[in-house]
């Protein structure tokens, strides 16, 4: 029998360009925010999120990326001359020439202390593994890194972002977008070293202590007990800027957060509400488990004996990131198959049906704040096998009727009937038998005369 092949789970369209979801704007001072799911990646709120900005130095989470795309972190690399004539703002200030350090010990210092130099020396050292040169110069170096850089962050998706060197320089053709900087910061911190990093507030070298300059780890100025790391950054062209990652582990709900052209203060403050609005509002919930009865209809011609109903159930489980108001206004709809589905005032399905047989699909839908449709399709099963009825079933149910109700209280009228009829037959047979034999004892007695004929 033909049966209608759905899909198994088909997840609503809400990932990065999908419009944001909230009751009433925030209260949020920055230029341009997102917030974001981690692990779908849909976007909770956000405003000019693809307006272009300076990135400052976030930019190093995309050069931490690029670095352990072509380095390990067990490599050691001699700093040379590289770190020399630093741009202004941007000092050489926590390494040296002739400094022997491994890839791991130079990505602490770029995430941590947001070390300039740092950021120089992998780029230097990616570019001459790239082009096979050892002798390779600096600002050639950085040319053929940037290059990498945009390689990488087209990959991730960005389609509004142009990087040229690796530490966040100010630069009219470095720019990204508060979208873009969040599905870069969404791979830096899908990175289990980096992400172990980014979450460090304070690392001990060489008798040196390094304290992170992110300010929103728990236990930092601004913290906030559910950031997990991230990088900000400023200059005088971007403002200030700040990507955040967050973790909510009673809901294991995570979330990326960006603020752009932001002052000081509002990028921890505008920060701290994207997260808490995200935590507050969302959560993955719980649409429908596998083997929920969604339905229970009527069935046409069922076996003599069998229910005339039949339950029909989901097929798998389907959990998916909403808002509580998403979720509330949720619906659901079933599309049974048409060569099982009868055409009648009840929701009618046509015997036989196997067991466990696809009837149909289930949609679930709702609307966000904007009024954008999100579905999910789950198959939607028969419960039980239901059998057509037939002369053949006809017999076989007043078989078994009979025979299983015949040793029982509820076959006293069967017995009854039973040995009615015998009584009833052998009475007859004997009233026959017993005239027979008054018959033929009249023959012999007054020949063929019999002793009633002259009645």
């Amino acid at each position: 029998m033909k049966k209608i092949i759905c899909a198994l789970v088909a997840l609503a369209a809400v990932f990065a360009a999908m419009p944001i979801y909230a009751r009433a704007p925030l209260n949020i001072d920055s230029t341009a925010v997102i917030i974001i799911e981690q692990t779908t990646g849909r976007v909770l709120y956000s405003r000019n999120e693809r307006v272009p900005h300076y990135p400052a130095q976030v930019t190093k989470m995309l050069t931490a990326l690029v670095a352990l795309a072509y380095l390990e972190p067990e490599q050691e690399i001699t700093i040379g001359d590289e770190i020399r004539g630093m741009p202004a703002g941007f000092p050489a200030s926590t390494h040296a020439e002739g400094d022997i350090v491994t890839v791991y010990t130079l990505l602490h210092s770029l995430l941590i202390r947001s070390a300039a130099e740092s950021a120089r020396v992998l780029a230097l050292n990616v570019a001459r593994q790239i082009e096979g040169r050892r002798n390779l110069p600096q600002p050639e170096a950085e040319r053929i890194f940037a290059i990498a850089m945009n390689e990488l962050a087209r990959s991730l998706g960005t389609t509004g972002s142009h990087f040229n060197n690796p530490m966040g320089v100010h630069n009219e053709n470095h720019f990204t977008t508060a979208l873009d900087l969040a599905l870069i910061t969404r791979a830096f911190m899908e990175n289990p070293l980096l992400a172990q990093i980014a979450a460090t507030r304070v690392f001990e070298y060489n008798e040196r202590t390094w304290t992170s300059v992110n300010q929103m780890l728990p236990d930092a100025p601004h913290g906030h007990p559910y950031i997990v790391g991230a990088m900000p950054g400023n200059t005088a062209a971007a403002g200030h800027v700040f990507a955040a990652a967050a973790h909510d582990t009673t809901t294991d709900l995570q979330v990326i957060s960006v603020v752009m052209g932001s002052t000081e203060t509002a990028r921890w403050q505008d920060t701290r509400r994207l997260v808490d609005f995200a935590f507050i509002n969302f959560a993955f919930r719980e649409i429908v488990r596998e083997g929920d009865v969604l339905a229970t209809v009527q069935i046409e011609n069922p076996r003599q004996g069998d229910p005339s109903t039949l339950d029909i159930i989901s097929s798998q489980s389907i959990t998916a990131l909403l808002s509580r108001e998403e979720y509330a206004a949720m619906t659901k709809t079933i599309n049974f198959d048409p060569l099982l589905y009868v055409e009648n005032e009840n929701t009618t399905l046509l015997a036989p049906i196997a067991n466990a047989a696809t009837v149909g699909t289930s949609v679930f839908s709702t609307v966000n704040a904007t009024g954008n449709a999100l579905t999910f399709e789950v198959s939607v099963l028969a419960a039980r096998e239901v059998i057509n009825r037939s002369f053949d079933s006809d017999m076989d149910y007043f078989l078994a009727n009979f025979f299983g109700n015949i040793f029982s209280r509820r076959g006293l009228p069967i017995w009854f009937g039973i040995f009615g009829t015998i009584f009833g037959v052998v009475g007859v047979v004997s009233a026959l038998r017993t005239r027979s034999r008054i018959r033929r004892d009249d023959s012999r007695v007054y020949g063929s005369r019999s002793r009633y004929s002259n009645y």
